[in-house]
């Protein structure tokens, strides 16, 4: 959700004691500029704790204007690796997969764009809140973020989908291994991750994300492709 798409995956899921659903039989594309609309109202239900630490309890909206802003400031550049799931011509799902080639684009037109629409004050707290959810890539890595399927759609191989394309670009590109960062306690994203093939690396602790966003530990997790 951020503007340089690092923040940390968010929810994945329902509990466990739901049953499956069947295979929604979704199409995984390449994000368009006409697409951030959807993206962020997606990014919105799946995040909201990122998006009220970063923007404030009553800023979501505010902060999806922002978010908005940044991306169509700085073009195609702004969605390079976003994939979206298509069902029928609606945005059921989305995911972002980097590499260090990607990282750092525009970064200025970002920090215009959070200027314009949240002042000076908001852009500055906002930026160094979602500063504490970056990850520096390395490069032979393949990075995964803002993992996210609409309520409805969830259960119904959508991020398994999305993840699966993510691997087919990452091979394209000749990454050794893909990475990500998952909630200590978001047990059912862990368990998604592990079925698909990833394993846990190390923690990351940090108090100022846990004041901020009610969270402060979070698992890093690869999975090795070479």
């Amino acid at each position: 959700m951020t503007a340089s798409s690092q923040a940390l995956p968010g929810p994945l899921g329902q509990p466990a004691a739901r049953a499956a659903r069947p295979t929604i039989p979704v199409t995984v594309r390449a994000a368009r500029l006409d697409d951030i609309g959807p993206i962020l109202a997606l990014h919105r239900e799946a995040f909201a704790d990122k998006f009220g630490g970063a923007f404030g309890a009553q800023g979501a909206e505010r902060g999806a204007s922002a978010l908005a802003a940044a991306w169509r400031r700085q073009g195609p550049s702004a969605l390079r690796g976003m994939l979206v799931a298509d069902y029928e011509g609606q945005v059921v799902g989305t995911t972002t997969v980097r590499t260090w080639e990607m990282s750092g684009d525009d970064s200025g037109a970002a920090e215009l764009a959070f200027h314009e629409v949240l002042g000076l004050w908001g852009a500055a707290r906002s930026l160094f809140a979602l500063s504490l959810l970056d990850h520096r890539i390395e490069r032979g890595e393949a990075f995964i973020t803002d993992v996210a399927v609409l309520e409805p759609f969830r259960r119904g191989g959508v991020a398994r989908a999305l993840l699966d394309r993510a691997e087919q670009e990452a091979r394209l590109r000749a990454r050794r291994f893909l990475g990500l960062y998952v909630s200590a306690r978001n047990d059912a994203a862990r368990r998604l991750y592990h079925a698909v093939g990833f394993h846990d690396v190390r923690v990351r602790r940090s108090l100022l994300a846990w004041m901020i966003f009610g969270q402060g530990r979070w698992i890093y997790m690869r999975k090795d492709l070479l």
